[in-house]
C-alpha cells in the first residue's frame, strides 16, 4: 500500500488540534447565520450594518425576543451596540472593536462581516456613510390614509447625527433631519416642525403636524431561507473564531 507523504501525514494529525483551538476561540453564545448578521444568544438579539434587527432577532429567537428588542428600541436613539463578548460596534461609524468603548484594537473580522470593511478606526472626520434600501411605506393624515405602496429609503449618517430620507412611488419627498436627540422637517417655505421618530428596528415611524409616515425595509420583509440560515449557522460555528 502506497505511503503518503510525511507532509500530508503530519497536517492530517494536525486537524483536530486546530479545530480544537478554533472552537475554543469562539465567542460563547455569538453566531454569524449568514453575511452582513451576527445573534447573541445571552441577549437574544441580531444585529446587522444598521444595528439591533428586530425582523432578524424574530427569525432566530422568536417573537417574544422580537417585541422586547422593539420596546427596547423605542426607548433610544442610539443603534450602537455591544456583545457579550465584549466586542463593541459603531453603526456611525461602521467599525467594531475587540476591547469594548476603549475603541484601540479593531475587530477586523467582525467589522468586515457586518459593514464590509476592514474598519481602521472609523470614518474620516466629515465622511459620510451613505445607506440605500427599498421599502413599503404608508402615509396618513389626520388618521385618513393617502398614500400606501414602495418608496425608496436612504440614511445619511455624519458627525454622529443621521439623515433619514423617504421618497414615495408617487414623487413626494420626505427628509428627516436629527437635531440633537429630535428630528425635525422643513416645508418648503423654509419653515420646520418636530418630528417623533419611533425606531423598531426595520421599521422608522415618523410624526410630523397631523401626519404619520411608517417606512419598513424591504429585507425585512423577505422570508426567511431556512436552508440558508441553517448553511449559515454551520458555517458560522466553524468561523467564529476569525471575528477576533
Amino acid at each position: 500500500m502506497p505511503r503518503r507523504p510525511v507532509t500530508a501525514r503530519l497536517a492530517a494529525a494536525c486537524l483536530p488540534v486546530i479545530a480544537a483551538s478554533a472552537a475554543l476561540a469562539q465567542p460563547v453564545g455569538i453566531t454569524y447565520p449568514r453575511q452582513g448578521t451576527v445573534c447573541d444568544s445571552a441577549g437574544q438579539v441580531c444585529y446587522d450594518s444598521y444595528g439591533p434587527s428586530v425582523a432578524i432577532t424574530g427569525e432566530y429567537f422568536g417573537q417574544r425576543a422580537a417585541s422586547q428588542l422593539s420596546r427596547n428600541l423605542s426607548q433610544s436613539n442610539s443603534r450602537d451596540f455591544r456583545l457579550s463578548s465584549g466586542q463593541a460596534c459603531s453603526v456611525a461609524r461602521r467599525t467594531c472593536w475587540n476591547d469594548g468603548w476603549s475603541a484601540t484594537r479593531v475587530a477586523t473580522g467582525l467589522t468586515q462581516h457586518l459593514f464590509g470593511g476592514s474598519g481602521g478606526g472609523g470614518m474620516r472626520p466629515g465622511q459620510a456613510q451613505v445607506s440605500r434600501d427599498r421599502g413599503l411605506c404608508s402615509l396618513s393624515r389626520a388618521g385618513q390614509r393617502v398614500f400606501d405602496g414602495s418608496c425608496q429609503l436612504k440614511q445619511v449618517m455624519q458627525g454622529g447625527q443621521s439623515r433619514y430620507e423617504v421618497r414615495l412611488e408617487n414623487g413626494n419627498r420626505y427628509v428627516f433631519e436629527q437635531q440633537g436627540s429630535g428630528f425635525l422637517i422643513r416645508d418648503g417655505f423654509g419653515g420646520s416642525w418636530p418630528v417623533t421618530f419611533v425606531d423598531h428596528g426595520n421599521t422608522g415611524i415618523f410624526r410630523f403636524g397631523d401626519y404619520k409616515l411608517v417606512a419598513t425595509q424591504q429585507n425585512a420583509l423577505r422570508p426567511p431561507a431556512n436552508r440558508d440560515a441553517a448553511l449559515g449557522n454551520a458555517l458560522g460555528n466553524l468561523l467564529n473564531s476569525l471575528f477576533q
